[in-house]
């Protein structure tokens, strides 16, 4: 690691050398072994959409009035995007730089028109347990309750606790479409009447499936309606990083009307430098991020983006009817699109999550219940998701004909995860982050077991400790 800005600039060469030789270590993502976190069109695609980005990597799309090609391209992505959602009338928007800073201003929106309009001054909002954790970090920034409503067995979002919560302090109701953990949708259509018969705040996050279930509509799938074709819908998050295939840093946040935007805004108009307004979070503003999301809606097009919809809808099935006919796994809940979720009826499913990654696939672990969480995109249509299921296969047939000698393991790491807990939480955070087991076979399915008795004050801190070792 160089500690250092060297004395003497090195050359290209030199640089791009060290940077391909540091990327070898990395996952194989552009074979299609990443199953999220990566969203790749293609590289005739990605080179174009690349040199866009380049070609504005120095503007700064902070200040309307300072580049007018910026704030063009912005407002254009803001209304193609919005087309999508709504055929009546002109909605508002502003591109952000991704799923968690539209969630932050959706909740900084709503606790701002709360207290302006209805004088709330300790703001409430019902999410389910299957919503993004990122709406948990914006309440926690931003002073505000969350009430948590636990999901039913069936994995469905339950409606009657939400409509019990209400009280006089709840701002915001929260639906996903889809709920990221199992795929499956949130009822907006229901949640969109309860708003509206209580005078509340519908959000809905779209952000992983938004722009993706809006052409599966285009391609004859039943999708039933999640946004403001609801009235009671106030504002939708998409990402356009994930299913539009634009840059990372690339999220655009809908409004039903100009107010409810307003609430995002910062402004202070008494600054000795000058009146100061920004419309999100971020105070400088990636021009680059802009004008290569503007590309990549205008080039690819709606038939690229259908065909693209097609693709990985073709790579989800091919994976989701191995699941459905294998003896030894079965799919959690009901996905209405490209996010899987899978447990076993007889094996660890986090042994097996354990053994795909040592054959170089990338995966989510899904808890309560435990599971095999896969986000499924167009890349996987090229080979990869047959290559996955060889390798499931092969995973399964291992322990089928190991069963004994995994019985044991299996024991043995209970055994283990045992007698660790009974040295208390201090040695448990010590032996995890011991970084002379980095070298080691992993094994992340113990973290889930160890962490299962743990006070939530105690996974907290261990989590966060997880985090500050990488840095």
């Amino acid at each position: 690691m160089n500690n250092k800005i060297p004395k003497t600039g090195l050359s290209q060469e030199e640089l791009f050398n060290e940077m391909d030789n540091s990327m070898l270590s990395d996952i194989d993502w552009k074979s299609g072994k990443t199953f999220g976190a990566v969203y790749y069109p293609g590289e005739k695609y990605s080179k174009a959409i690349s040199n866009a980005y380049t070609k504005f990597m120095h503007e700064n799309a902070f200040d309307p009035q300072l580049f007018s090609s910026i704030l063009t391209m912005e407002n254009e992505v803001v209304q193609q995007t919005a087309s999508l959602f709504c055929s009546r009338k002109k909605v508002f928007g502003n591109i952000t730089s991704g799923g968690t800073e539209s969630i932050f201003l959706s909740v900084l929106s709503a606790r701002n028109w709360s207290l302006k309009h209805k004088n709330i001054k300790k703001p409430e909002i019902i999410l389910s347990s299957s919503a993004h954790p990122a709406f948990l970090k914006a309440m926690n920034f931003l002073n505000v309750k969350p009430i948590i409503i636990p999901t039913k067995k069936d994995f469905h979002l339950d409606f009657g606790a939400f409509e019990k919560s209400i009280n006089n302090n709840t701002i915001l109701i929260i639906g996903s479409a889809p709920a990221y953990p199992t795929g499956m949708m949130d009822p907006i259509d229901k949640l969109s009447k309860l708003a509206l018969e209580n005078n509340l705040l519908l959000h809905v996050d779209a952000c992983i499936g938004g722009f993706l279930l809006s052409h599966l509509k285009k391609c004859n799938y039943e999708i039933p309606v999640f946004d403001f074709g609801l009235d009671g819908v106030s504002s939708l998050s998409v990402d356009l990083h994930k299913y539009a295939y634009a840059p990372k840093g690339s999220s655009v946040l809908l409004y039903r009307n100009d107010e409810l935007r307003k609430q995002q805004f910062s402004v202070y108009p008494n600054w000795e430098g000058g009146i100061y307004g920004s419309t999100s979070f971020l105070g400088t503003k990636p021009g680059g991020i802009v004008a290569a999301t503007w590309f990549a809606l205008n080039h690819i097009g709606e038939d690229g983006y259908l065909e693209l919809t097609q693709k990985t809808m073709s790579a989800t099935k091919i994976i989701y009817d191995f699941i459905k006919k294998s003896e030894e796994l079965n799919i959690i809940g009901n996905p209405i699109m490209s996010l899987l979720a899978f447990t076993s009826k007889i094996y660890n499913i986090y042994h097996i999550a354990d053994e795909l990654s040592h054959l170089g696939w990338y995966i989510g672990r899904l808890q309560n219940p435990r599971g095999i969480h896969l986000v499924v995109s167009q890349i996987h249509a090229d080979g990869a998701a047959e290559k996955f299921i060889v390798d499931l296969q092969s995973v399964l047939i291992s322990m089928k004909r190991f069963k004994i000698k995994n019985q044991i393991s299996n024991a043995a790491d209970s055994v283990a995860i045992s007698a660790l807990k009974k040295t208390g939480y201090n040695r448990i955070k010590k032996t995890i982050l011991d970084k002379s087991n980095s070298n080691k076979k992993s094994k992340k399915r113990l973290i889930y077991d160890l962490k299962s008795d743990l006070k939530f004050e105690e996974s907290d801190d261990l989590f966060r400790s997880i985090l500050s070792r990488y840095y």
